[in-house]
């Protein structure tokens, strides 16, 4: 259950911090400080990720650990304009490895 809020606590902070014209900024050729400002929205959900994934090596494994990797990584997909286009694919597999685990664990 940790691993889900921790990784509804991650979408959150990402949703509120990505500013509302990222999108915008980068199709009018952005500047490199649009673009490191960009870069620096992905540092939080690469450092949550060797978070979890340090946590898994060093623990025994969790039934929801694909998933939680699933849920960073579909965070930092939504944090870079460029990433978009994976959002779909890691968003549907994280859903499959909940799914598969939910059903594991029932």
């Amino acid at each position: 259950m940790f691993w889900f809020i921790a990784a509804l606590a991650l979408g959150s902070v990402i949703f509120v911090l990505t500013p509302e014209k990222a999108v915008n900024q980068a199709d009018n050729g952005p500047s490199i400080f649009d673009k490191l400002s960009q870069q620096s929205l992905l540092i939080l959900p690469l450092i949550i990720l060797t978070w979890v994934i340090v946590a898994i090596v060093s623990a025994p494994m969790t039934p929801f650990a694909a998933a939680a990797i699933g849920f960073v990584l579909t965070a930092a997909t939504v944090a870079l304009p460029q990433l978009h286009k994976y959002l779909a694919p890691i968003a549907g597999l994280t859903f499959v490895s909940l799914l598969l685990e939910l059903i594991l664990f029932l």
